[in-house]
């Protein structure tokens, strides 16, 4: 056979092949089997515009909720604000007017409450658009696409007073993050991808940020400038008052120095404090006694450098979690037990102070008297003169000489090792409501330059093995008695 006239039978056989195949077609309608069909593009089932959208009214397996455009972005925290928002909040006040309005949402069922922002805009967005990837049509069995009792029901209201109304059914086979949908009352079947939030409950659009006062916290200090701890873990209130830079004073029952460390734990964890989610919303009296905060186990109430007040409780546990609430906002929290810990276990005055006694340099030194035993006195009185050569127009530095009680000159570096012997001691222990009583077995007083007020440090026997200590008039807590030997060592060094 000629290679013209093979070409010509093939191509005859192509054109029969292929007119079959459109007869075939037209006399279907042109449906095919649903897991070979695939669009090549996107099906607009609904494309408006935001600003068309009046309401979103979502019902599921979980209730109702219903987003609606708001005048102004919720909170997205329970207490404070952070800087990011704040920065965001003053450019958008420096845009032109020509700029495009930003259309925020929020939901409807949930207003007065912290809401997520960003979560609600997202949702919002299947209100006024809605795409499929492909169409299913018409199906005889829409329980085999879960549309014959759908996951959710959605109705868009526009502002116009138009509705669009569509349905949720199960995962699409072929791609789990698409979901069949259908028109309310239509036949046609679609896969398209849907906001998850519409097969969820509302409280799902709740912020989890509890706390946020990152706009107020700087390099040297906290945001807070009060803070009082109480509840039933203590026996009594705790009051701490914020001092200079990052330093805080316990004010009640004791006066003296707070830990440090300690502190900022506690304030740190305050600054910024998120939930692991929500347990529930509007509690009644008898859902604050089943969460333990009807009479929480932890209350602390925070006074922010801005003179605003917040008050934080913690109730009962609940699988590793504490049931946590801010007063004044109707939400029940779930916050891990483990990361409120700088709170929680911050129940005595002894947890909170500074277990440190003498916290000032030597340099600083103008004279340390020492007793033992109630009639052993010793004294050394420093002199300091300006160091000329070292000086400058904003540093003063000064030379050093020591005298002890005869006016004769001792050596500078043993009196620097017995005060710092003496700095180097911490309590311990908390001595509960131990008392002193007798004669002091160790008595330090030290006198500063500058005008800074005297410190006397007091050491009373407590049994055989332990010293109370007393610091200024204050009982501080309980060290080793061996810790005096010590102290006795560097006070004969320094005697020399």
């Amino acid at each position: 056979m000629k290679p013209a006239t093979r070409n010509l039978l093939i191509l005859g056989v192509c054109i029969v092949v292929l007119g079959g195949a459109l007869a075939a077609l037209m006399l279907t309608g042109g449906e095919t089997d649903a897991s070979t069909t695939s669009s090549s593009q996107d099906i607009a089932l609904l494309n408006r515009e935001e600003a068309d959208v009046a309401s979103i009214e979502v019902t599921n397996t979980s209730g109702v909720f219903t987003i609606v455009p708001a005048e102004e972005q919720p909170e997205s925290s329970a207490a404070g604000s952070s800087a990011l928002e704040e920065a965001s909040s003053d450019a958008s006040g420096a845009t032109s007017s020509d700029a495009e309005e930003e259309i925020n949402f929020s939901i409807q069922e949930l207003e007065g409450l912290p809401q997520d922002s960003y979560a609600v805009n997202s949702a919002a967005e299947g209100g006024w658009q809605l795409f499929a990837t492909k169409k299913i049509g018409a199906v005889s069995n829409l329980a085999d696409f879960g549309l014959s009792t759908p996951q959710a029901t959605v109705k868009v209201t526009f502002q116009n007073g138009d509705t669009y109304a569509y349905e949720i059914g199960n995962a699409s086979v072929e791609d789990s993050t698409a979901y069949y949908v259908r028109g309310q009352g239509a036949e046609d079947v679609y896969v398209a991808s849907v906001p998850l939030a519409y097969l969820q409950d509302k409280t799902g659009f709740l912020s989890r940020q509890v706390l946020d006062f990152s706009s107020l916290k700087t390099d040297a200090s906290a945001p807070f400038r009060k803070l009082v701890l109480s509840g039933t873990a203590l026996a009594e209130p705790i009051t701490l008052q914020q001092g200079e830079g990052t330093l805080y004073l316990m004010t009640e029952p004791k006066q003296m120095d707070a830990d440090t460390e300690t502190v900022k734990s506690l304030t740190d964890l305050l600054s910024c404090l998120t939930a692991g989610g929500v347990e529930a919303l509007h509690p009644d009296q008898d859902a604050l006694r089943e969460y333990g905060l009807d009479n929480p186990t932890n209350v602390i109430q925070m006074t922010t450098t801005d003179g605003e007040e917040y008050t934080l409780m913690a109730g009962a546990e609940k699988d590793g979690n504490r049931m946590v609430m801010l007063d004044g906002v109707d939400i029940v929290y779930r916050i891990l037990e483990d990361s409120l810990t700088p709170w929680t276990s911050l129940t005595t005055p002894f947890d909170v102070q500074s277990k440190v006694l003498l916290t000032r340099s030597v340099e600083s030194v103008q004279s340390l008297s020492i007793t033992l035993d109630g009639d052993m006195a010793y004294r050394w009185d420093v002199t300091r003169t300006t160091d000329e050569e070292k000086s400058t127009e904003d540093t003063t530095y000064y030379n050093y000489t020591v005298a002890d009680t005869s006016g004769t000159e001792t050596d500078y570096t043993a009196f620097t090792n017995l005060y710092q012997t003496l700095t180097s001691e911490t309590v311990l222990e908390d001595a509960e409501d131990a008392q002193p009583s007798g004669t002091p077995l160790f008595r330090a007083e030290v006198a500063y330059y500058d005008g800074l007020p005297t410190n006397t440090l007091e050491f009373y026997a407590d049994g055989e093995r332990n010293c109370l200590v007393v610091l200024d008039n204050v009982v501080r807590g309980l060290v080793p008695r061996s810790d005096l030997e010590a102290f006795q060592e560097a006070v004969e060094g320094a005697a020399q």
